[in-house]
């Protein structure tokens, strides 16, 4: 229990107040005071109700005691944990030290890299869980300078950075209080690095915004091109694909695009579900700016969808996206004829918001970007959960490569997810990733009673589904642990075309 006593700065005051806790038999367990709002904090283990009542009006009885109330914590407190929140949320691993040399304070991350709990760790001395590296008493108790080393733990290099920090006394002098340390890893930069290259100037080049590696296919660069195109115009935009295509990430990439060249640095993206739209909804769109994207488009309502279509009725049919206070982006997981065949959606609605559409690729159809994509998802997962990047081997691209992905990215990250959670520090293999049965390689029949014949059907089809995966004879030579010359022989009897050069 916490209480908040605002009152007057005086000798005494805090003493009047502590005497008053002593009949009531309680144990103090937190004194604070904050002289800029003129309060005093008191900390203790709940009593009853209504010993609480006499408590607090002995308080208010006392002279200088404006007002008291009961807090859940005190400013102290909520300090503490929001700057250990902050440390917690930082990239590496921190730990303070006394000037002793002992542990005060030590993150989650910084006890992983010593491979110690944090209740082990706390006061005792650092000196004991870094060897090769000598601290002297010197070094804690007079800190003036930080310091910069490479350390060695678990056969992993570390980056130690010290820096001290000091507590003001009464008369403005700076005493040493302690150091504070900080544990970079090389593993832990690069990946920083990474995050930060996959979205370098997005605003400005909107291939940027992806690794070049994702957007190898044919289909991919082609939505690219599209949405630059469609980037800069106001009438409405319908995106469609299937279900986890990444077609919600895709628009806000382009709205980051957009945005930039913009004079109005108010217009914001604004994402609602078709289920929360509402026909006072379409009211308010006049009042905004930026970009309005209704997902899962089919799911709205019928009087919202005639609302809808009467709204876009009414927009000018000439104007460019600087005139334009609001621009219309729909996005749905059911294809065009669906959408247009007027089941789901109003017909005149659906022409009005389809006056663009942008196809997002299935990953069936970027079959040569799943390489690249598997190492994003890898990269985005194990930079969230502090997890060690894994080494993929050929076979397990491969099996990826060869899988329908019926759930599309989506489906990837979760495939990924688990298997980073299962397989933390060892190399993914084929077996290692547990895939549904293939619908195809499940229909697989004898064809004209040749095992001969069917197996070199097979043998086709998995070279021609592999060759953009490895676009050249050598590449897919070495993929599939064939000779080069073998290989050629076999593209060239299965009449495979090879677009790319050797």
């Amino acid at each position: 229990m916490r209480l908040e006593i605002q009152c007057e700065d005086r000798i005494g005051m805090v003493r009047e107040i502590l005497d008053l806790f002593i009949p009531h038999q309680i144990d103090m367990r937190l004194v604070e005071m904050d002289t800029k709002r003129r309060c005093i904090y008191c900390g203790f283990l709940d009593i009853p109700f209504l010993q609480l009542q006499r408590l607090l009006a002995e308080i208010r009885r006392l002279e200088s005691v404006e007002d008291v109330k009961t807090v859940i914590f005190t400013p102290f407190e909520r300090e503490h944990n929001a700057l250990y929140t902050l440390l917690e949320a930082l990239p590496d691993g921190v730990i303070s030290v006394d000037l002793k040399g002992e542990i005060t304070m030590v993150t989650e991350l910084a006890a992983e890299d010593l491979n110690v709990s944090i209740a082990d760790l706390l006061h005792k001395p650092l000196q004991q869980f870094i060897k090769g590296i000598s601290f002297s008493k010197e070094t804690w108790a007079n800190p003036k300078v930080g310091m910069s080393k490479r350390i060695r733990i678990r056969n992993k290099t570390l980056l130690l950075e010290t820096k001290p920090f000091f507590v003001s006394d009464d008369d403005g002098i700076e005493n040493p209080a302690g150091t504070v340390i900080y544990l970079k890893s090389e593993l832990r930069l690069d990946r920083q690095t990474a995050s930060l290259k996959q979205a370098p100037n997005a605003e400005c080049h909107l291939e940027i915004y992806f690794q070049s590696a994702v957007i190898k296919s044919e289909s991919m660069r082609r939505t690219l091109a599209e949405a630059k195109a469609f980037a800069g115009m106001a009438m409405p935009l319908l995106v469609h694909g299937e279900v986890g295509t990444g077609k919600r990430d895709f628009i806000e990439a382009l709205f980051q695009y957009w945005h930039k060249q913009q004079v109005d640095p108010e217009a914001q993206l604004i994402i609602r579900h078709a289920r929360d739209m509402t026909c006072d909804a379409i009211v308010e769109l006049d009042a905004l700016s930026g970009w309005f994207v209704i997902t899962d488009i089919e799911y709205l309502d019928e009087q919202v969808q005639v609302d809808l279509a009467n709204w876009l009725t009414r927009q000018p049919s000439v104007v460019s996206s600087f005139d334009a206070s609001v621009r219309l982006i729909s996005l749905s997981s059911l294809s065009r004829q669906q959408l247009s065949d007027g089941t789901t959606l109003n017909k005149s609605l659906y022409f009005a918001l389809a006056t663009l559409h942008l196809a997002m690729p299935s990953l069936r159809e970027r079959r040569e970007d799943i390489d690249g994509l598997v190492q994003q998802v890898i990269l985005e997962q194990t930079e969230r959960y502090r997890l060690p990047i894994p080494t993929v081997s050929k076979s397990a691209l491969t099996k990826l490569a060869l899988y329908s992905w019926p759930g599309n990215l989506k489906e990837l990250q979760n495939i990924c997810l688990q298997a980073l959670l299962t397989l933390k520090g060892k190399a993914w293999t084929a077996d290692d990733l547990m895939l549904p049965e293939s619908s195809t390689m499940a229909s697989l029949e004898l064809i004209n009673d040749s095992l001969e014949i069917t197996l070199k059907q097979w043998e086709a089809n998995l070279l021609r589904t592999l060759y953009p995966n490895f676009p050249s004879t050598r590449r897919l030579a070495k993929a599939v642990g064939m000779s080069h010359s073998a290989i050629a022989n076999k593209l060239k009897e299965y009449g495979i075309n090879t677009k790319l050069p050797d």
